[in-house]
């Protein structure tokens, strides 16, 4: 009776390790699978955090336009400082364009953001957007000017000046955006089909803008000259040649009314518009203008997000301007 006894006190602690050991597996794996189901989780909200960094405000845009809901695009500049090319970085913004994926920048011709390659960033990252289907000639805006101003034993003379706003020609912007979503494919291929999509789209618009563009049938379009060369890519993409006025060399009215009649005299201009950024001259200098036929325009150069509306919207504004200006 005692060795019976005994013998079932021995299978009892036998049969409550087995349970516990299965207790064990079960929790085990449930912990297993719930670790799993984090770690999912956690690549979920990686690949959702994917980051591109514009430099300007209208490369911002296209990017947007391109990348749809599916990648967060910033501009490290803030909204009220009034030139964007000449901003300096914080180096809390500098740290935030080193983390993105993507830099979206303009091309080696000249850097919109005067600031860029003062900076530590991988060339691996750096998208330059201006750099296929544009020259180093292409930039530059003021070439081959009978005078433009004088000082020094030099004379009467012209410096070659690079200018960036490459965006303000939408035929250019276009190809600027067919590189944007290039780069952005090869980034994040799993939004191929997506980025093909919105950038159809987005063609579409230029494409229209750039036929705005052109010259009304049968009628001649009178010379525009551009008071300083940021606004050259949208004046060529006028078909309104390439006159350029140092406007900040002019330091009274004499010597505009002077280096005025000297250009519009050189390029055989007896009527023309005189175009100028952001704001209007002085009522001493327009009327200058007025005395040698010309008329004035000032059009935004979009550096910034507009109030109402985007850069597009914008950008159309102005080639209706100008084009009502030039459409005699």
């Amino acid at each position: 009776m005692l060795e019976k006894n005994k013998y079932k006190n021995a299978v009892w602690p036998r049969r409550v390790v087995q349970i516990v050991l299965m207790l064990g597996s079960l929790a085990f794996v449930g912990c297993f699978q719930k670790n799993e189901v984090a770690l999912e989780k956690i690549g979920e909200s990686e690949d959702s955090d994917f980051r591109v960094v514009a430099i300007s405000y209208p490369l911002q845009y296209l990017t947007g336009r391109i990348a749809g809901d599916s990648i967060a695009v910033d501009c490290p500049v803030p909204p009220d400082i009034e030139d964007p090319s000449r901003w300096k970085p914080s180096r809390e913004a500098v740290l935030e364009m080193q983390a993105a994926d993507l830099v979206i920048a303009n091309g080696v011709g000249a850097d919109y953001a005067k600031w860029l390659p003062k900076i530590s960033l991988s060339e691996t990252k750096l998208c330059r957007t201006a750099s296929k289907g544009l020259s180093l000639s292409d930039y530059i805006a003021v070439e081959n000017v009978t005078m433009v101003h004088s000082h020094g034993p030099e004379g009467k003379h012209s410096h070659p000046t690079m200018v960036s706003r490459t965006w303000l020609d939408p035929a250019v912007a276009k190809k600027q955006a067919v590189y944007i979503s290039e780069q952005l494919t090869k980034k994040y291929p799993q939004f191929a089909a997506e980025f093909s999509k919105n950038l159809t789209a987005l063609i579409k618009d230029l494409d229209r803008l750039t036929n705005l563009l052109q010259p009304l049938p049968g009628r001649s379009r009178v010379s525009l000259v551009t008071a300083t060369p940021k606004q050259k890519f949208l004046a060529r993409a006028a078909g309104a040649g390439d006159l350029h006025l140092t406007w900040f060399a002019m330091p009274d009215v004499e010597q505009a009314s002077l280096n005025l009649k000297s250009l519009l005299e050189g390029a055989d201009v007896t009527e023309g518009v005189v175009l100028f950024d952001r704001e209007l001259p002085s009522a001493e200098i327009l009327a200058v203008l007025e005395g040698h036929g010309c008329r004035s325009l000032s059009l935004d150069l979009i550096d910034q997000p507009p109030e109402t509306g985007d850069f597009l919207s914008s950008l159309e504004s102005n080639i209706i301007a100008l084009k009502k200006a030039l459409d005699n």
